[in-house]
């Protein structure tokens, strides 16, 4: 489920303006969340997100300039949260071994959940056209990677890496990345060829063979 990448923020009790702000902007995209994984991105529409969070379409539009910017605001919110706490928990691990296979279950519990698999394949394609969706959709990748006090490439491998050795390792997740939500779609083409149990053995394989030390 989208809520595996994207978990849901606990509601706050507003006590002031900002934190009224707040409140308002967490039940929206708590709503944007999940229209998007129940219709997908292009099917969904600010009038229905508004409805959803009790707010109006200007109210969303008081936060973010478009139904674009409110996805990346999702993303950037709650992905990079749900990561940086992943990275927390990497670095308590002095074990390098687990370490990996640690960010491992990390990666593929999210990557594997079918409809967020084909929500951002969705978005990429959506954003490959549209070049300043694309760069900022980039940039919110590129910055995961060092959203800690240490990168995370030298915190899975335990050691100072070179910026070549930085760029191979940023590549294979990238490439992983997509492997994996190609076979996703592929699953729902093909649902008795690649069952869930399957999905998750060759996520498994091609983990492996890209993220070896």
């Amino acid at each position: 489920m989208f809520d595996k990448i994207f978990p849901m923020l606990p509601s706050r009790t507003p006590r002031k303006p900002q934190a009224r702000t707040e409140a308002t902007k967490t039940k929206i995209l708590d709503a944007a969340q999940l229209l998007f994984s129940e219709l997908g991105f292009e099917n969904t529409q600010l009038d229905e997100v508004a409805a959803r969070a009790g707010s109006s379409r200007g109210g969303i539009y008081a936060h973010y300039k478009s139904k674009e910017d409110l996805f990346l605001a999702l993303m950037e919110h709650r992905v990079s949260a749900a990561f940086k706490e992943a990275c927390k928990k990497l670095e308590e691990e002095p074990d390098l071994k687990k370490r990996l296979k640690m960010f491992k279950e990390w990666f593929l519990e999210r990557v594997c959940a079918p409809d967020a698999g084909t929500l951002l394949m969705e978005y990429k394609l959506y954003a490959v056209r549209r070049p300043e969706v694309r760069d900022r959709l980039v940039g919110l990748y590129n910055a995961l990677f060092t959203r800690t006090d240490q990168d995370l490439r030298e915190v899975l491998f335990g050691k100072k890496l070179t910026k070549a050795e930085r760029i191979a390792i940023e590549q294979r997740v990238a490439v992983l990345g997509g492997a994996l939500s190609a076979l996703i779609l592929e699953s729902h083409f093909r649902p008795a060829l690649f069952t869930p149990s399957h999905l998750r053995r060759l996520a498994e394989e091609m983990f492996d063979a890209l993220m070896h030390t």
